[in-house]
């Protein structure tokens, strides 16, 4: 597999990315504005809160992505497909990202085929 090419990418995407990688928790959350939302099929977080409540989850799940299937960004907007990898299983993640001061304002997020278990799972 190819190693994961952010060269092209929006440097708040290419910063979310690496704290992901790096289970950064703290950093990942200064990504996000105060008044972030993230759209998901299981639910919206609203708020820092939430966001670093589920997003440390997450980090928990050894998610990592891999490779960009798609990416696209304006000055204001990101859009992606990308492989990742999720307890060892191959998953497609998508997602789009609306900046407002610089950081992630709105964020949907999902997985194609559905969400599985082990994102809403405690460990």
């Amino acid at each position: 597999m190819s190693e994961l090419d952010l060269s092209r990418c929006h440097p708040i995407f290419v910063r979310q990315i690496d704290c992901l990688q790096r289970a950064d928790i703290d950093g990942l959350m200064e990504t996000y504005h105060p008044e972030a939302e993230v759209i998901r099929f299981q639910g919206i977080l609203r708020g820092s809160a939430e966001i670093k409540e589920t997003f440390g989850r997450y980090m928990h799940i050894q998610a990592r992505y891999e490779r960009l299937l798609e990416y696209t960004h304006t000055d204001d907007t990101i859009f992606m497909r990308a492989e990742m990898s999720v307890r060892g299983e191959r998953e497609i993640g998508f997602g789009a990202y609306v900046l407002k001061d610089g950081v992630i304002w709105r964020q949907v997020a999902g997985i194609e085929g559905g969400m599985r278990e082990w994102f809403t799972q405690d460990s």
